[in-house]
C-alpha cells in the first residue's frame, strides 16, 4: 500500500523534475543543490499545513456559503501566500544566490523544483485519504501548477528585472508566484466545471509558456558557447 502511495505521488514529482532539469542544457545545476531543495519543498508542506489548519473551517463556510470576497482571500492571502512564502524561504536557505544561480535560466529551474518538491509531499497527504483517482489526478494537474507557479516567480530571481537588487527580486517572485497561485485556488474554490476547466487551462497556459521561456533563457547562457 504504502509503495503504491509513493509510485502515485511522490514519483510523479521525480519525474517531472528530471524533465524539467534536463532543459538547463548548458551549465545543469549541481544535483546535491537541487535534491536538498526538492526535500526541502517537501518538508515546507508541513509548516504549510500547520498554519493552514487555522483557516481550514473559514474556508469550507466560505465556499459552502459562495462568499466570493471570502474565497477570494483564502484563495490569495491565505493559501497562496502560505504556500509561496515558504517555497521562497527555502530557497533564500537553501540556495546560495551568487554562486548556484549564475544563469538567466536557474531562477526557473529553482522555482520548479521547490515546487515539485512541494507538492510531491502534498499529493502524499491528499492520496492517503481520498484514494488512488485523487492521486493520478494530482500527479499530472496539481504537480505541474506548483511547478509553473513557483517557477514563474523564479524567473524573476535571475532573468526579470534584471536591474533590480536581489531583495527585490526575491519579493518581486514571490509576489508573481503568489499572484497565479491565488488564482488557480480561487477558480478551483468556485467548484464548477467552468471554473475548474479554467484553472486547466490556466495551469496549460503557463507551462507552455514557461517552456518557451526556458528555451529563451537558454540561449541567453553564457555558457552557451
Amino acid at each position: 500500500m504504502l509503495l503504491s502511495l509513493i509510485l502515485v505521488s511522490i514519483l510523479p514529482g521525480v519525474l517531472w523534475l528530471s524533465y524539467f532539469y534536463r532543459k538547463d542544457r548548458y551549465e545543469p545545476e549541481p544535483k546535491k543543490v537541487i535534491a536538498r531543495v526538492f526535500f526541502g519543498g517537501m518538508l515546507m508542506v508541513i509548516p504549510a499545513g500547520a498554519l493552514e489548519l487555522i483557516g481550514k473551517d473559514g474556508l469550507a463556510a466560505a465556499r459552502s456559503t459562495g462568499d466570493l470576497g471570502l474565497i477570494f482571500f483564502y484563495a490569495f492571502f491565505f493559501i497562496g501566500l502560505i504556500e509561496e512564502g515558504l517555497k521562497f524561504l527555502l530557497l533564500v536557505l537553501a540556495v546560495d544566490y551568487r554562486k548556484d544561480m549564475n544563469e538567466p535560466v536557474d531562477g526557473i529551474i529553482y522555482g520548479i523544483t521547490v515546487g515539485l518538491g512541494f507538492a510531491a509531499l502534498e499529493n502524499l497527504l491528499y492520496t492517503e485519504p481520498m484514494g488512488f483517482q485523487v492521486g493520478l489526478w494530482r500527479a499530472v494537474v496539481t504537480c505541474l501548477a506548483h511547478a509553473t507557479f513557483s517557477g514563474w516567480g523564479g524567473y524573476f530571481l535571475t532573468a526579470g528585472l534584471p536591474k533590480l537588487p536581489v531583495v527585490q527580486r526575491f519579493l518581486t517572485g514571490l509576489g508573481v508566484a503568489f499572484f497565479w497561485h491565488g488564482l488557480y485556488d480561487f477558480l478551483i474554490f468556485l467548484a464548477t466545471p467552468f471554473f475548474t476547466g479554467a484553472s486547466l487551462m490556466l495551469t496549460g497556459f503557463l507551462v507552455y509558456r514557461l517552456l518557451r521561456k526556458i528555451r529563451e533563457l537558454e540561449d541567453l547562457s553564457p555558457f552557451a558557447n
